[in-house]
């Protein structure tokens, strides 16, 4: 069979085009054929995507026809167990404003299978799903994806209509995580093509709390490990980059379920000796950050205080296309600066603190994010957490380093810029990336212009009440014991570039028909990722389980005192990760246990034209 892989690595590039289907597309970054498009930065407001309607579940009518077979069990039907979400989100062909100043441009998209008739979907990215924390396995949350994109013969122009769907830091069955390709390891079919769909499961629960489903009454509910800002895209090997920049993207956000007291949690802040992280011993999950501003401190999700922001680039034609270079295997820079799917869009706020959820959700660009004043001047801010949700303390940080598919939790306290000394800010990325193989400089040492672009502007306006708090322990959690680091078997993955190809362990990295490593189910093991291909980055991004980041480069990892430069937030202790950034020549080593779920799994680098040119690895959990 003849695919875009077999193409490159056969060398045909002169002909790839004809022998595709694909279009060849002028250059985008490095080479661009034609000059580019000058738009006006904030004229547009930021948009926010709304969550999906839920479709309507009464005790004996479940509302999906023919539920796929191994998501039946996380459906009690009766509802005496628990009450599962169902939603529906289609995958389709729509057109969407990405600027006031450029026509409309076709995209792929998610959209809401259960919009009213009549009613479209008009936003770039998917619905933003809101869901709480699951209570017990029968409470998740089910998805039916369904495909309405074009069929094989109808399709134009870049991409792959055939799909398949990854939830991003998720912890659910290895047939629910969007395998990249159809496998008989995960019953034959995963994939699914216009007009077919498939039912993914998300049981939302701690690690090790699925003591029902699998008759262990044992507890080894872990609630340091929660989710809280995932996302959901494409997955296809080999066009995932294609498919994620047409549009296949949205947010998942997972809250506390703090209505309810927590005996999980509670047990941890008593076993940990640490009360701060509650305002009382009953309710010890309420940290009133922004969202939780009821008069209880219970959860209450306002969108006004607590804004998901996905960053991306995207380059457009003289008709406002997308444009995309299939041929670029070292990651593609786009030209235009994006949030939530707006070029440089301006976000009108009150003088109040703010939760803001940043999301990378570009092809291959690195962020380094500065809080600005109109002249240049920069201004702190306080992360709370990454994409393993909440860190164990916060940190009050000059700026933040965003890699491909990472995630960072900041709150920003728009009362200490008074009136009328302050009447806008803006987030501007100051880090040099003039190609796809990643940033000038080091992760240490990342090299940083003086003045950079500014890709969002906040409008201040009037003070208001604020009932919202940031707790300096937020959810602490003890590092690995040595006597677990001692036992850990260690597995090294080296990741190369030889005659043009990426390679792991000297293998042609790619190969999902063999498993470079088969862990064991309940036992951690310390993963080392090396990078010896030369000046390039690599987000390397684990399935399944976040990770525990014990050393880099040899050496203990930053741990959120002394000078910081702006890398990434991941010691041991302190934070969790889904997403490791391996800079020039860098070494990281990170412990893992993976839980509940076996099967097969992939990780891979999250620059996704690399992931596509295939910097990927199968692993199976026995």
């Amino acid at each position: 069979m003849l695919n875009r892989r077999n193409v490159f690595n056969l060398g045909l590039l002169g002909s790839a085009s004809t022998l595709l289907g694909l279009p060849t597309l002028p250059r985008a970054a490095g080479g661009a054929t034609a000059p580019r498009r000058v738009l006006t930065p904030f004229l547009d407001p930021l948009p926010f995507p709304p969550a999906p309607r839920e479709l309507p579940f009464t005790p004996g009518n479940v509302p999906l026809v023919g539920l796929a077979e191994e998501v039946k069990p996380f459906v009690d039907a009766s509802q005496t167990k628990g009450k599962v979400g169902f939603y529906r989100i289609v995958s389709e062909v729509r057109s969407v404003k990405f600027h006031s100043q450029l026509p409309a441009t076709e995209i792929w998209g998610y959209s809401d299978g259960n919009l009213p008739a009549g009613q479209s979907w008009n936003y770039a990215l998917g619905p933003t799903f809101t869901r709480p924390l699951a209570s017990t396995p029968y409470s998740g949350t089910v998805v039916r994806h369904e495909n309405k994109l074009p069929s094989a013969q109808d399709h134009v122009g870049f991409g792959e209509p055939r799909t398949t769907v990854h939830m991003h830091g998720g912890h659910h069955p290895a047939r629910s995580d969007g395998y990249p390709v159809d496998t008989p390891l995960l019953g034959g079919k995963v994939t699914f093509a216009r007009n077919e769909h498939f039912d993914y499961v998300y049981p939302l629960l701690d690690p090790g709390d699925l003591d029902d489903l699998n008759g262990d009454t044992t507890p080894r509910r872990d609630p340091t490990e929660r989710p809280s800002t995932l996302w959901y895209h494409d997955h296809i090997l080999d066009f995932t980059a294609q498919n994620v920049y047409r549009g296949l993207a949205g947010f998942f956000l997972v809250f506390d379920n703090a209505r309810e007291p927590d005996p999980a949690l509670r047990k941890h802040v008593r076993d940990i000796g640490n009360e701060t992280m509650a305002p009382t011993a009953d309710m010890p999950n309420l940290l009133q950050l922004p969202s939780n501003n009821t008069t209880d401190g219970s959860y209450d999700y306002d969108k006004t205080f607590d804004i998901p922001m996905v960053v991306q680039e995207k380059t457009f034609g003289p008709n406002g296309e997308l444009v995309y270079d299939v041929f670029n295997q070292d990651g593609f820079l786009g030209e235009q600066y994006l949030v939530n799917g707006m070029v440089q869009p301006y976000l009108p706020v009150k003088r109040r603190k703010y939760r803001f959820r940043f999301l990378n959700g570009s092809n291959a660009r690195i962020y380094q994010l500065f809080l600005v004043d109109k002249n240049g001047r920069s201004y702190p801010m306080t992360q709370i957490a990454t994409e393993g949700g909440l860190l164990s303390r916060a940190l009050v940080r000059p700026s933040f380093m965003l890699s491909m598919a990472e995630r960072v939790e900041m709150v920003i306290d728009f009362s200490a810029f008074p009136y009328p000394q302050f009447s806008e800010l803006y987030l501007e990325n100051r880090l040099v990336q003039v190609d796809g193989r990643g940033p000038k400089g080091t992760f240490e040492k990342p090299e940083l212009a003086p003045r950079g672009t500014q890709i969002l502007k906040f409008q201040l306006g009037a003070a208001v009440a604020d009932p919202s708090r940031v707790p300096q322990s937020l959810r602490p959690f003890s590092p690995i014991e040595a006597e677990k680091l001692s036992g850990a078997p260690i597995r090294n993955f080296l990741f190369e570039r030889r005659n043009g190809l990426w390679v792991i362990n000297g293998q042609v990295a790619g190969d999902l028909g063999v498993a470079v490593a088969t862990p064991t189910s309940g036992r951690g093991e310390i993963w080392r990722f090396i990078n010896k291909s030369g000046g390039w980055w690599h987000p390397i991004h684990v399935h399944s389980e976040y990770m525990r980041v014990i050393k880099r480069n040899g050496k203990a990892p930053f741990d959120g005192t002394g000078v910081d430069l702006g890398q990434s937030v991941e010691r041991d202790g302190l934070a969790k990760k889904d997403t490791i950034v391996l800079g020039p020549n860098s070494e990281v080593e990170v412990f893992v246990e993976f839980r509940d779920f076996k099967g097969p799994w992939v990780f891979h680098c999250h620059n996704i034209e690399h992931e596509d040119h295939a910097m990927m690895a199968r692993f199976d959990v026995k």
